[in-house]
């Protein structure tokens, strides 16, 4: 496929939070199992009923079959409903109320975002809510010049009104944005909105299928930068 900016300025670089730039399913699972004193097994089982749960929700709000709640109050809501299933002691629910804003970044992610952010725009976009984000940013390192939440968009991923809103904050006279993603789900959607995609594997993700095409694949951030220098200096 053909890459050209035709732009004044290079395309913005549009993250994935959730599971592309933190591992949102391994940090939840350590401080389950250190929070309600349970084993490494049960806790990934545990935190894989919390997220789904947490989705179930957000299909909800996106049909319009509830109203807009954000991410903190979806995940309070979980925790409320693991606790009365029996799947996770009463008292350890308030000690995980917090546990999205504590999750941990890959190895690859604090000097991928400080590499691109040197010579891209990056922003973030994420289901995840305002405070969360904030938690993430401040506690984890994470360098980018805009974080949009699906709180601002008033709905969540994949609908079409969030990738919008990302495309309506980057700098004029950009080409469309790469959104980055381990998710294949949300670039089959950002691509749908008219961004350009760029798939990186993480370990909880959701890989690529064999129809779809996306622009670019990278095996990290590090070669993401690599691979969008190139392209830069190519037009």
């Amino acid at each position: 496929m053909e890459h050209a900016w035709k732009g004044t300025n290079p395309p913005a670089v549009v993250f994935d939070v959730l599971g592309t730039l933190v591992d949102h399913a391994g940090s939840l699972a350590r401080r389950v199992s250190a929070v309600a004193g349970i084993e490494s097994g049960a806790a990934a089982n545990v935190v894989r009923l919390w997220i789904d749960h947490v989705s179930a929700q957000e299909r909800e709000i996106i049909d319009g079959r509830r109203a807009f709640a954000p991410s903190h109050e979806l995940d309070a809501g979980a925790l409320t409903w693991l606790a009365g299933e029996g799947l996770l002691p009463p008292g350890s629910v308030a000690g995980l109320a917090d546990a999205s804003e504590w999750l941990q970044p890959w190895p690859d992610t604090v000097d991928g975002l400080d590499l691109l952010s040197a010579d891209f725009m990056v922003l973030g976009l994420s289901n995840a809510s305002r405070r969360v984000l904030t938690g993430l940013s401040g506690r984890s390192g994470l360098r980018w010049h805009q974080v949009l939440s699906g709180e601002d968009a008033g709905t969540y991923k994949p609908a079409p009104g969030i990738y919008e809103l990302a495309m309506a904050s980057v700098p004029a006279g950009s080409d469309p944005p790469f959104k980055v993603a381990a998710h294949a789900w949300d670039l089959r959607a950002a691509a749908a909105a008219g961004m350009r995609t760029a798939y990186v594997p993480r370990p909880d993700g959701d890989p690529p299928g064999p129809d779809d095409t996306f622009d670019l694949h990278a095996t990290s951030i590090r070669d993401l930068h690599a691979q969008l220098l190139t392209l830069a200096k190519s037009t």
